[in-house]
């Protein structure tokens, strides 16, 4: 168990930290590959010491220049989280840092000597990659320079002087660089294509919502446009009924039935679609949020058994509060008429459960009916996909769209342990700063 943690954590720590702003992807990519290389560069003055590979006055100035990569990294670290766009400058500017420390190192470590020199090429490998335009030239015409100066006649360290090319330290340090080659730009372009699906499915979910603002609109006209012919409609009936006694006549009931019917649909657009103000975010307490639409929705024939884990009443959420709000009513509904609609249940019973689990918060709904009807199944996340009589199949959309603008997860499923169907809500935890 304890491994597992470890494992969870490292790979968290070596591919997290997701942004839409691809320089700050890059950015903390940088800064979790800095602090490794320190890490890497103790462990290579202890075996420096011991093989005689650097000179007794030199060790100050390798301490020293380590100590600088270590503000430095705590610096970017802080710019990180207070600067809004972060340009290419800034990741320049750590490239040009950290050429310059490791040029330095390898200078009074014994230049080109080093059997780890060939280190020095991968730092000219990722200015290729994460600059562009002048600043990669610029990056470049630097890294030649520093090639350049590790051929200066530098300070022999006393092991060099010997044998400065030994193979039973040439050999080893080339299969070291060639690996540390490898993984290191494999993790860099692993990152950066994460950091790209990461962006279009941000950009994904605000077209989502775009589009259920225009549907919203649409709605909104059509509305207008159809509400006075079909109110035309009602009153000429019902004048038509009075007059010729029609009040029994089959015919007459049909009509009037499709004319609520029609109505209610234009209820119904207008309560389902989500309008500019209910997409504005706020940080709330969640199970508060719950706890109040829970009270005022439930009544004597609609009962709700509300499990709340402890460990969430002091958790927050950034959510827009209207359309989850929304979103969790409409839920709901369907959990009370699918509940009336199974044969075998006479009671409406409801289940909600509320709980923390990997830095999310789970919201569930549970009824007692048949389940999702496959149509459901097949077409979730679509619009316009109903079961219900009057219904404009815009409920659950709103569901998959609010989980998505959040950065969450909206997974329906049937409730096996005892029947009916469950839609569950995965909702980021609010973390200041990030």
């Amino acid at each position: 168990m304890i491994f597992l943690d470890l494992h969870k954590k490292i790979k968290k720590y070596l591919l997290g930290n997701r942004f839409p702003d691809e320089n700050r992807t890059k950015l903390f990519w940088l800064i979790r590959l800095r602090w490794l290389a320190i890490l890497g560069l103790l462990i290579t003055l202890y075996l420096e010491i011991k093989l005689e590979w650097i000179d007794n006055s030199f060790i100050v100035l390798y301490i020293v220049t380590l100590i600088n990569l270590i503000i430095l990294n705590l610096c970017t670290y802080y710019i990180t989280k207070k600067i809004v766009n972060i340009s290419l400058n800034i990741v320049f500017f750590q490239l040009i840092c950290d050429l310059s420390a490791i040029t330095f190192l390898f200078v009074i470590t014994g230049g080109v000597w080093n059997p780890f020199v060939q280190i020095i090429f991968l730092n000219i490998i990722l200015g290729s990659i994460l600059l562009k335009g002048f600043s990669a030239l610029l990056f470049f015409i630097y890294a030649i320079l520093c090639v350049l100066f590790l051929h200066y006649p530098t300070f022999t360290p006393p092991a060099f002087s010997i044998y400065p090319m030994n193979t039973r330290f040439l050999l080893p340090a080339q299969l070291i660089v060639s690996s540390l080659l490898f993984l290191i730009t494999h993790w860099l372009s692993y990152s950066l294509s994460s950091q790209k699906k990461y962006s279009e499915k941000l950009l994904e979910e605000n077209n989502r919502i775009d589009k259920l603002r225009a549907l919203g609109a649409i709605s909104a006209g059509f509305s207008h446009e159809f509400a006075t012919p079909l109110n035309t409609i009602k009153l000429r009936s019902s004048r038509l009924i009075r007059k010729n006694n029609l009040e029994e006549n089959d015919d007459i009931k049909v009509i009037l039935k499709a004319i609520l019917q029609c109505e209610n649909a234009i209820k119904q657009m207008h309560t389902k679609t989500l309008s500019e103000s209910e997409t504005n975010f706020e940080v709330v307490n969640i199970s508060e949020i719950v706890n109040k639409i829970i009270l005022s929705w439930s009544s004597k024939e609609k009962l709700v058994h509300y499990n709340l884990n402890t460990n969430v009443k002091k958790i927050n959420c950034y959510i827009p509060i209207l359309a989850f709000t929304k979103a969790f009513i409409d839920l709901l509904d369907n959990a009370e008429q699918a509940s009336k609609s199974s044969e075998s249940n006479n009671n409406i019973f409801i289940t909600v459960e509320l709980f923390e689990k990997d830095n999310f918060i789970h919201l569930i709904v549970k009824d007692n009916g048949i389940g999702w009807p496959e149509i459901v199944k097949k077409y979730a996340g679509k619009p316009f996909v109903t079961t219900k009589e009057n219904g404009v199949g815009l409920g659950l959309y709103n569901g998959f769209t609010f989980a998505s603008a959040v950065g969450g997860k909206f997974i329906l499923s049937d409730n096996y342990n005892g029947g009916g169907a469950c839609a569950q809500f995965q909702i980021p935890i609010y973390i200041e700063g990030v």
